[in-house]
């Protein structure tokens, strides 16, 4: 028996039809498989937040608002001043009616803010700020040697040859004296006795 694999083109299609019957067995929760879907039902049910009021939910506003760029101030769950400016900014920019307050359409103009950017891509971690550039510093090359001796440095090869041949011609002579010894003074002729 041989199994056949589905192409990589169906691997998505795949996916979505195990989640789907996840989901419809019960298996798998809603929230889990697409959280901003879950986020945009649960908007309504989420509770009202005002200027003054505290705990994790103001929290989570505070941290996402930070996330998107909004807010800059401590994450403390505490509905101070600064969070109800970054709350103001929000609004405005998703034309939702700027109150101030996190209400039922706030929740979801910030559930759609953050599934947006999701989808960006993150800021870049070097801007033109942190880098610093230092000039390049390049070594200065010695001072070229002086005229005299440019004009002395072809001569040293030349009386190294120089003295080489002279060496080889003295050891030549050398060797061709030993070869024939001369006797001096010449002998005369006519006397070749011994002593």
């Amino acid at each position: 028996m041989t199994t056949r694999w589905p192409k990589p083109g169906c691997w998505s299609g795949l996916l979505v039809s195990c989640l789907v019957g996840l989901m419809a067995l019960g298996c798998m929760p809603l929230g889990s498989a697409a959280p901003g879907l879950a986020q945009v039902q649960n908007a309504a049910a989420r509770p009202l937040l005002r200027p003054g009021d505290r705990g994790d939910q103001v929290s989570y506003v505070q941290r996402e608002l930070a996330r998107l760029g909004l807010y800059r101030g401590p994450i403390d769950g505490r509905y101070g001043a600064d969070t109800e400016a970054a709350v103001r900014s929000l609004q405005q920019q998703q034309g939702v009616t700027v109150d101030g307050t996190v209400g039922a359409q706030t929740w979801l103009a910030l559930d759609a803010l953050l599934r947006q950017n999701v989808l960006a891509l993150p800021a870049p971690a070097l801007g033109a700020q942190t880098l610093a550039f230092t000039p390049l510093v390049v070594a200065q090359p010695p001072q070229p040697p002086s005229a005299l001796w440019l004009a002395l440095m072809p001569l040293v090869p030349i009386a190294g040859g120089a003295l080489t041949y002279l060496h080889r011609r003295l050891q030549h002579q050398q060797v061709f004296q030993r070869r024939r010894p001369r006797q001096w003074p010449p002998k005369p002729p006519g006397s070749c006795k011994g002593p």
